[in-house]
């Protein structure tokens, strides 16, 4: 029985505590506890996340000490939080500090099912000292009375989000649960993935797999590395057609009891199993997954094997097609895809993840350059009779910024699919945008109301029945142009001027000046969500 963020609220030093968001998540389990105050959450995202997908399950408390009024600040925060893995947050000094809680954070804790617990307000006499102390007892005892903790990490992993789920994530969990360094390699000693503990251990471990003696398989043996004793033990992680791989584990000071090392390796063996079935194999399948994952570990490693400079990468093209015609058709189609990119690009290299058709490659060199590229891919596609759209992601400076573009097409690209019906093309300003209008819907009627506001004139025009409907297509349809709104409505283009000019005059500005129009642009975005995804 693990320690769940509900037993802490059983704890005398969180007693008076109330949960204020994030309830779902009451059942999640605790692995550890941290501090932290942070005014700038990029600098967090850059010290603790920029190399793992997967941070750990554990509670943190803050009062938000260093930007206690930023709001905006606090909730990026709360939301990089929520998406490395963590279980919640403990607000202290709420009132004090920090005026209030942010209405956004406690949306996104709800959405998260990232608990919000927040010590009573006002109060300067809760010191975290307090909770620090009662935590970290209850899960080492935890952790002492209940050695079987295999189920437990498993049932971890498969509530975490889909691209997090990984035999990473796995040796992370299992670094932290026995406190010890973990190597995964292959039968040649190439390093496929590495959990180190402490954190601030540097990753040079795998040295030692070359310049050391290792021990036979099934058995340990003690060693010195950088002046500190370690037991080293070493183990076969069974794969199919006679192939396995090597697991070590580096343990500092008294060895593992028998049993443990048993639940590691079952651990580690049924996560391959489950989460990566060719995960020796050196396939460059394997290196998009490490993009896409950012495992800079392991993406370093097959971009060795592959002479492929990851580095140079700074554009991602991603197909979204129907899900029977990929399955039949997606992998002959991306490999001509790929070979008609490589006319363009030394380095192309393709797959198919999480049902979307993904190519990397350098990147286009100008706009007219990306044009030609997708008029040939389009023609390429033609003879297809598929619905299908392309996502430009383009000056990615970074593996972080590609797994944030990707996650951010899987999650919103059929909410942009429907505001933007007429492209066959997207770019992530567009994706995002439709990610604004969703979330600017998800905040309840009264923003709801106010993003239609700039329709209610023309809606109140009763000779006007046909204004929303007319504004949506000029806008995000036709691009403002009196021509393609005609042959997108079936209507001459001066039908299509005079309603434009008669709607600017009802509106009191001119219809395709921007900024003044972009309240209305929003609007009819939103407006066309909530007709077609209202979710």
């Amino acid at each position: 029985m693990s320690v769940t963020v509900a037993d802490l609220l059983h704890l005398s030093s969180l007693r008076n505590a109330r949960v204020e968001a994030g309830r779902g998540g009451l059942s999640r389990i605790v692995a550890s506890l941290s501090v932290l105050e942070y005014a700038d959450p990029d600098q967090m995202v850059d010290a603790f996340f920029r190399n793992d997908d997967y941070y750990g399950s554990e509670i943190v408390i803050t009062g938000f000490m260093n930007n206690p009024e930023d709001e905006e600040r606090q909730c990026a925060v709360t939301q990089r939080l929520a998406e490395a893995g963590e279980v919640g947050l403990i607000l202290y000094y709420v009132g004090l500090f920090m005026p209030r809680i942010p209405e956004a954070m406690k949306r996104i804790a709800d959405a998260y099912h990232f608990v919000l617990i927040v010590m009573p307000e006002n109060r300067m006499d809760f010191r975290y000292s307090d909770a620090i102390s009662e935590i970290m007892e209850a899960i080492v005892k935890d952790r002492l009375n209940n050695t079987a903790f295999v189920g437990e990490l498993l049932d971890q992993v498969a509530r975490l989000p889909e691209h997090q789920r990984s035999v990473g994530t796995m040796l992370k969990m299992l670094s932290e649960r026995i406190m010890a360094s973990i190597l995964l390699t292959d039968q040649s000693f190439r390093v496929l993935n590495e959990a180190v503990w402490p954190l601030n251990q540097e990753k040079t471990l795998s040295r030692f797999l070359t310049e050391g003696k290792l021990p036979e398989m099934g058995s340990e043996r003690t060693v010195c590395i950088a002046d500190s004793e370690y037991v080293l033990d070493r183990f076969p992680i069974l794969l199919h057609k006679d192939r396995h791989m090597e697991l070590f584990i580096f343990k500092e000071g008294e060895p593992l009891v028998e049993n443990v090392r048993q639940q590691v390796v079952e651990a580690v063996q049924l996560a391959v199993n489950i989460w990566s079935t060719q995960h020796d194999e050196v396939d460059v399948t394997e290196l998009v997954r490490a993009i896409l994952k950012d495992e800079p570990m392991k993406m370093r490693r097959l971009a060795d094997i592959f002479h492929i400079d990851v580095a140079s990468i700074h554009s991602m093209m991603i197909f979204h097609v129907e899900e029977d015609w990929q399955k039949m058709n997606g992998v002959s189609a991306l490999k001509g895809l790929s070979g008609l990119l490589s006319s363009f690009y030394k380095t192309v290299f393709a797959d198919i993840c999480e049902g979307e058709m993904v190519i990397f490659v350098e990147g286009p060199r100008s706009l007219g350059e990306e044009k030609e590229i997708l008029t040939a891919v389009q023609a390429y596609m033609e003879p297809y009779t598929v619905f299908y759209t392309i996502t430009c992601c383009n000056h990615l400076a970074d593996t972080a910024a590609v797994r944030e573009a990707f996650l951010l097409h899987r999650d919103y690209i059929e909410d942009t699919i429907a505001i933007f019906p007429e492209k066959e093309a997207y770019h992530l300003q567009e994706i995002g945008f439709a990610r604004d209008c969703r979330e600017r819907i998800g905040r309840g009627e009264e923003a709801v109301q106010e993003a239609l506001r700039p329709l209610a004139a023309l809606r109140d025009a009763k000779e006007e029945k046909d204004a929303v409907r007319t504004l949506e297509v000029y806008l995000l349809d036709a691009q403002c142009s009196y021509l393609k709104t005609g042959e997108l409505l079936y209507l001459h283009k001066n039908t299509v001027k005079y309603r434009i000019q008669r709607f600017s005059d009802i509106l009191g500005y001119r219809i395709g000046d921007f900024p003044d129009t972009f309240s209305l642009y929003c609007a009819v975005a939103v407006n066309r969500l909530l007709t077609f995804c209202p979710k």
